[in-house]
């Protein structure tokens, strides 16, 4: 995973999401392997050897510690930590920083007031890694955020993208053209002979899903030339029309740089070229970037020198010639003296999504928008996304639909396949694209009129089993309009003297969606047998040939 993509600021340690634990019976618990395991990283593979050890000796304070800095490291549920380093810190020794990583824990769980408490006795102490005791009073503070932030949630819906994308290793980083006519990501999954590296995961690799009929297709691995065979490889951005791919690489290809991959004329990538020096510094790294529809600017995330602090967002546009101009910081409106990432522009150009660490956030990292001042010709109007799309989780990349009404995480909740899953996102508030049915309500007796003022349209939603609407075509012409959003419905249709009418309406999203859809509705009378069809006068025609019986197969 590339640099500097997930820091978990508990104690030393770097959080490498793992995959979703799962315990091992069989596996003989040895204090050595555990400490290897943990010293490599490898906290999945630490975390089975210490829960296998404190079977055997469940109050040694070494091994729920180290169980409980696992679980804050893995992506399988951090609250789990809370018991281990409760039973810790009630001992009259233990260390130091287990005070304060049972507030991180509490914090993961939302139990705010009782992850003050914890940080209070931590500060009182005045014990612990200087790194801890310095980010203290900013867990603090993002704790009375979080509470405050969760007072006013968002109208949201999640939409676990299920077995077709995910899978239980860690999916993430979710990009989307502007027309949602494909998905790709990332994933930790072993597809595509992904290595196990030293910390027990699988090398990421890319994978894209093809949009068909409203519906994200089983992804697949992208392949060469953007996966290669050693290392990892990340999507870190996608323009708007979907033709332009910005990657990351950590293998043997390049590692800290940013390289980009355009779409050829059938429709896939061709090798990707790394950028210019003034976006790929030589004495820095670039982590992810966004570039805007037109392919003439690049907002990217970098550690270089001349920045706030940690890692900041730049920006550079291209110049006639080709190449890309020089690199300008985008100042203290965007950046703080902590880490921001993973810049993401809005289809239109009019959004400016990025993660934070350092405005005021939840915990870890939260995701921000700013809106294009056209007047000033400058990025305005700072807001925190909000709760529950921002946890106190870290919160990345967010990728936002044309319409505004969708939106593309990833994150670990609940409903999770395992570790990180991608989620599609609906802003109930923003209203959907809608679709126009129309048609005619004829009589299959071309002998007979229908009364149209007395037929009886109802369309009910398959999915909420709700009444969306009744209808009643023109008096007239019998022509009737039905205007709803991307679903499944039943359309009824109720005539005294007819047979009831029934019919399946989807109407898909995405880059299938259609704008309007034409059906004729069909009545067929109580009792009414329709005319057999005219017999052919020629009589029943022989099959071309020599009229020979055909052979048998044997």
């Amino acid at each position: 995973m590339k640099v500097l993509a997930y820091l978990l600021s508990v104690l030393l340690f770097v959080s490498l999401s793992p995959v979703l634990h799962a315990q091992k019976s069989a596996i003989k618990a040895d204090p050595k392997d555990a400490s290897d395991k943990f010293a490599a990283n490898n906290f999945e593979g630490a975390l089975d050897q210490y829960l296998g050890l404190l079977e055997k000796d469940p109050t040694n304070k070494t091994y729920n510690y180290r169980v409980g800095v696992c679980y804050l490291n893995t992506n399988i549920s951090r609250k789990k930590a809370i018991p281990y380093f409760e039973m810790v810190t009630h001992e009259t020794k233990y260390e130091p920083d287990a005070m304060y990583l049972l507030g991180r824990s509490y914090a993961f769980d939302y139990r705010f007031d009782d992850a003050l408490k914890a940080y209070a006795k931590f500060k009182t102490g005045g014990k612990g890694s200087a790194d801890n005791l310095k980010d203290v009073d900013r867990e603090i503070q993002n704790c009375y955020n979080a509470k405050e932030l969760m007072k006013f949630p968002l109208d949201v819906t999640f939409e676990n993208l299920g077995k077709n994308i995910n899978s239980q290793y860690d999916d993430y980083w979710p990009f989307i053209p502007s027309d949602e006519s494909f998905l790709v990501f990332n994933s930790k999954r072993p597809d595509g002979g992904a290595v196990m590296e030293m910390n027990g995961e699988y090398a990421s690799g890319i994978f894209m899903s093809k949009t068909v009929n409203g519906i994200f297709g089983k992804a697949k691995n992208i392949g060469p030339p953007i996966n290669t065979s050693e290392g990892d490889e990340e999507v870190i951005g996608l323009s708007a029309s979907g033709q332009e791919m910005l990657l990351y690489y950590d293998n043997m290809q390049g590692v800290g740089d940013i390289y980009l991959a355009e779409e050829d004329k059938k429709g896939n990538f061709k090798k990707a070229d790394i950028l210019d020096e003034s976006i790929n510094s030589p004495n820095g790294f670039e982590i992810s970037a966004a570039i805007t529809n037109d392919a003439r600017t690049i907002y990217f995330t970098s550690d270089r020198k001349g920045g706030l602090g940690g890692t900041d967002i730049w920006v550079s546009h291209k110049l006639p010639t080709g190449h890309w101009g020089e690199a300008v910081n985008m100042g203290p409106d965007v950046n703080t003296e902590l880490d921001e990432d993973f810049p993401s522009v809005s289809p239109d150009g009019k959004t400016l999504y990025f993660s934070s660490k350092g405005h005021t956030t939840m915990g870890g990292y939260d995701i921000f928008r700013m809106d294009w001042d056209e007047t000033n010709n400058k990025w305005t109007n700072l807001k925190n996304l909000g709760y529950p799309i921002n946890t106190p989780e870290d919160n990345m990349n967010f990728r936002v639909s044309e319409t505004g009404r969708f939106g593309y995480i990833s994150a670990i909740r609940k409903e999770g396949l395992g570790g990180l899953d991608i989620y599609r996102v609906t802003f109930n508030n923003v209203e959907p694209k809608y679709s126009v049915l129309k048609g005619k309500v004829v009589c299959a007796d071309t002998t007979k009129k229908i009364s149209f003022p007395d037929v009886f349209i109802t369309v009910i939603n398959d999915k909420t089993q709700e009444n969306v609407g009744n209808y009643v075509p023109n008096a007239n012409t019998g022509k009737y309009v039905i205007i709803v959003p991307p679903g499944v419905y039943t359309v009824n249709v109720e005539l005294t003297g007819y047979q009831s009418y029934t019919q399946k309406l989807s109407i898909v999203d995405k880059s299938s969606f259609k704008t309007e859809i034409e059906r004729e509705i069909k009545l067929l009378p109580v009792g009414y047998v329709p005319p057999a069809p005219p017999k052919d006068p020629k009589g029943p025609q022989k099959a071309p040939g020599n009229g020979a019986p055909k052979k048998q197969g044997k």
